[in-house]
């Protein structure tokens, strides 16, 4: 049994990996958006803005990729809304500084740029440890955040068969799953244009890379929120991927019962990395939930 998890979970991760690769560069016109570079907390962080509007669209990446994850998504929102992805610290091309990476710090981190780099109401998009991310800016501030799209959070723990104790990762689904961060690409040069010295970067060889994936996967509790997501008093987009094998269904049991206005969205045929294999379909059930 633990096997046959184990085996399904590395399965969805390579054909996730292969789609992403294979969307090295989806466009081949002159880049659409050019990266900025902003301070936070001591912190610089690679950053795109776009769009205009009232509210302001904060997309939150998951664990081992960048920015460059909403390639397919971030587009169709810019006509109506202010749109800002970030790479989050330790991750792309933002700081991978000598320190914790547990939830709480970056609970400090992510609340310390909504109130900085964002003003006016603003809606939360996260997938995976970006979701667990986002909805805890949702709970800690009700005030800003009047919305959020969660897309296979985590924060309710992940699957025990890839863990050990609590919601930290097990040695073994830490070693496998950080080669993500060496896999994905951090560029995308048709799409995001950067100044010279940070294209010429590659995560890959920052040795800073590898100690940060590794803390996260080390310190960050991914099951933090497990009691706190019935919490959420603004409305919600839970979109999961049924043949998610890395993360617990448990964040959506009985959560309609406490989240006054929730919408789940399940995608069978969909696994934890839904966003690049049903990018069309994400974009389509947050564009229907946003209208409403």
């Amino acid at each position: 049994m633990h096997r046959t998890a184990l085996r399904r979970f590395l399965v969805a991760l390579g054909a996730a990996v292969l789609l992403w690769v294979g969307l090295g560069q989806p466009h081949r016109a002159r880049p659409v958006h050019h990266a900025t570079w902003v301070e936070n907390d001591s912190l610089r962080l690679r950053v795109l803005e776009a769009g205009h509007g009232d509210t302001t669209l904060v997309l939150l990446h998951g664990y081992g990729e960048s920015l460059l994850a909403w390639r397919l998504l971030l587009d169709r929102f810019t006509r109506h809304y202010r749109v800002i992805a970030l790479d989050l610290p330790g991750f792309g091309l933002s700081d991978k500084p000598d320190v914790a990476y547990d939830y709480p710090t970056y609970s400090r981190w992510l609340g310390e740029f909504l109130s900085r780099h964002t003003k006016g109401p603003v809606v939360v998009v996260g997938h995976s440890m970006g979701g667990q991310i986002a909805a805890g800016l949702a709970l800690d501030h009700p005030d800003r955040v009047v919305a959020a799209v969660l897309i296979d959070p985590a924060g309710a723990g992940i699957n025990t068969l890839l863990t050990d104790t609590g919601g930290i990762a097990s040695p073994a689904t830490q070693w496998v799953v950080s080669a993500i961060s060496f896999v994905l690409p951090a560029h995308d040069s048709a799409w995001l244009a950067e100044p010279p010295d940070a294209r010429d970067y590659e995560p890959s060889a920052d040795s800073n890379t590898a100690r940060s994936a590794r803390r996260v996967l080390e310190q960050f509790d991914f099951a933090a929120l497990r009691h706190r997501f019935r919490d959420l008093k603004q409305p919600v987009l839970l979109i999961w991927g049924e043949q998610d094998h890395a993360l617990l269904p448990g964040i959506l049991d009985g959560l309609d019962q406490h989240v006054d206005d929730l919408r789940v969205e399940r995608i069978p045929e969909a696994s934890h990395w839904v966003v690049h294999e049903r990018g069309a379909l994400v974009n389509e059930l947050t564009e229907r939930f946003l209208a409403e």
